[in-house]
């Protein structure tokens, strides 16, 4: 088998799962609880989250962290819960138009609530346009979110130039969409106001991921109950997921040289060869994630490839796993101004730790083969 599928899930890492197996043995108590057991286990939480903080440099005195079930329940947070609750700052936000769908949906729910929403452009290299940036900015805008990597070609955006425009504008927040960017590329986190992470996208489980916001920030909750998570999310705190998590991202970040420099010469290797077939287009970046490789056929049908390459157990995405099944273009190679054709036939490659150069060779061969094979 061979997975080049690392950017929809991972597979999840020994260490983390028998972390959160021992801790689902000996520290089952609710958080929430008065009880010894539970004040230890509450305790034990609020130590993992200085600890992730830590471990993405933050400090604790100006950040704080919010457990979530998922990178698309963050993102809701970060983008609903902040504009519905500083609505009355001003009701311009800003987004790019290759945001994941998590983000999108989000600002296309505030647009019926009445905001103003601008969707800039990236260029032909993938970048916003830092004049334009600032033309689209104004007194009114309260929010930004605005990805580090992109998921579906990896392009890397340039945040920092963002943030120093944003700065003039003190009523303006920036969140940044980090799911893709914990361990695949280097991050100045502080950059963000608002920050999400996820596990299952760095060999963590599922079901558990985090905002991190600014202590300064006020959220309305989009899930209501007890007033678990400083009354933001609701819900009982899930202990043994916790810890995992921040088993998942020691482990991603100890390793981050080591696997870099792996899938660097994994990535190198495919666009090389890719690159010599007239039938495929590569959709590669100057600012580039390596850890994510698109590319378009120009002449047959990228399920058809994805399927037949499935069958030969070798596992690639054809659009991002959000929406797979939907069989629509990918709107990301449009706004990139790709063809419609490149833009419903694209196939994306996403590494891991412990895929192989072995492995890439193989899916080259496999892939000539079957490009050679099918009807157009």
């Amino acid at each position: 088998m061979i997975y080049f599928d690392n950017a929809s899930t991972t597979k999840v890492n020994k260490k983390v799962l028998d972390t959160y197996l021992d801790a689902n043995a000996s520290f089952f108590a609710n958080p929430n609880s008065i009880h010894h057991l539970g004040m230890e286990v509450n305790n034990k939480i609020n130590k993992e989250k200085d600890k992730v903080l830590s471990l993405l440099k933050l400090s604790s005195r100006d950040y704080e962290v919010i457990y979530t079930s998922s990178a698309t329940e963050a993102n809701n947070l970060a983008i609903i819960g902040y504009c519905l609750k500083n609505k009355n700052k001003g009701n311009h936000i800003i987004t790019t138009k290759i945001e994941h769908a998590s983000v999108l949906e989000c600002f296309k729910v505030l647009e019926k609530e009445g905001f103003e929403v601008s969707y800039l452009n990236v260029n032909e290299n993938g970048q916003i346009d830092i004049e334009e940036f600032k033309k689209t900015i104004k007194s009114s805008t309260i929010f930004a979110s605005i990805m580090p990597v992109n998921n579906e070609v990896g392009l890397k955006l340039n945040i920092k130039e963002i943030k120093e425009v944003i700065k003039n504008y003190p009523k303006c927040v920036l969140h940044v969409d980090a799911a893709q960017t914990l361990g695949k590329a280097k991050f100045d986190y502080s950059l963000g106001d608002l920050i999400t992470i996820s596990s299952h996208k760095i060999y963590g489980l599922k079901s558990i991921a985090a905002l991190i916001i600014k202590k300064k920030i006020n959220l309305s909750p989009i899930i209501n109950g007890g007033g678990q998570e400083y009354n933001l999310r609701s819900g009982t705190q899930d202990y043994p997921l916790i810890v995992s998590f921040t088993v998942a991202i020691e482990d991603i970040l100890r390793n981050f040289e080591k696997n870099y420099a792996k899938v660097h010469l994994i990535f190198e290797f495919l666009t090389n060869e890719l690159s010599k077939n007239p039938e495929i287009s590569l959709n590669t970046y100057k600012d580039q994630c390596e850890y994510i490789l698109n590319f378009s056929l120009l002449n047959k049908k990228s399920s058809v490839v994805v399927e037949a390459l499935s069958n030969k157990e070798i596992y690639v995405s054809s659009v991002s796993a959000c929406s797979s099944k939907k069989e629509e273009p990918s709107y990301v190679l449009l706004a990139l101004n790709k063809s419609l054709n490149e833009a419903k036939n694209s196939i994306r490659l996403s590494f891991g730790e412990e895929n192989t150069l072995e492995e890439a060779k193989i899916f080259i061969n496999e892939l000539n083969d079957i490009l050679k094979n099918i009807r157009s």
